[in-house]
């Protein structure tokens, strides 16, 4: 890239982010004790959780699927944008993956402050990653985040 991408380009690049910064959330909630700040960006994220609870089940999957052979395979697009949408599917998959994963963990493990200091530390460090990218995106750069990136530059086709 020899130049910064038009500003429509960065806004757009945004987009895909806030799916996995809102069900950053789910992964808080045991957080709320030890920051009221997650208090806060409950507020901020409810509306869209709203919206994409109220959407019919299959809508994720073809959401996924449209946008991985729509945008992120199609020539027609800009490489910034590609790697900005397929970047925001992985964080979303590793999210999806970590809730998946968590499930099978007992109960009991989650109880008193050890759960509570895992979660905070997940749901931050997650939260953190997610906010570099976005920022990344309106400053008309590549995230650089280790492996994930990666993992986007293979997905996306060079001819």
């Amino acid at each position: 890239m020899t130049q910064k991408p038009k500003f429509w380009w960065r806004i757009l690049a945004c987009v895909p982010y806030l799916m996995p910064l809102s069900e950053t959330w789910m992964y808080a909630e045991t957080a709320y004790s030890l920051h009221p700040f997650l208090e806060d960006y409950e507020f901020c994220t409810y509306p869209f959780l709203i919206l994409i609870g109220s959407l019919p089940g299959w809508f994720l999957l073809a959401y996924f699927f449209g946008a991985y052979l729509g945008v992120v395979r199609n020539n027609r697009w800009p490489h910034f944008l590609r790697f900005h949408v397929v970047t925001g599917m992985l964080l979303e998959i590793i999210v999806q993956v970590i809730g998946t994963v968590n499930d099978w963990v007992p109960q009991a493990v989650y109880w008193g402050k050890f759960g509570a200091h895992y979660w905070l530390a997940v749901s931050f460090a997650f939260l953190f990653i997610v906010l570099d990218c976005i920022r990344c995106a309106l400053n008309g750069m590549y995230a650089d985040v280790p492996f994930l990136s990666d993992a986007s530059y293979m997905q996306i086709p060079y001819e």
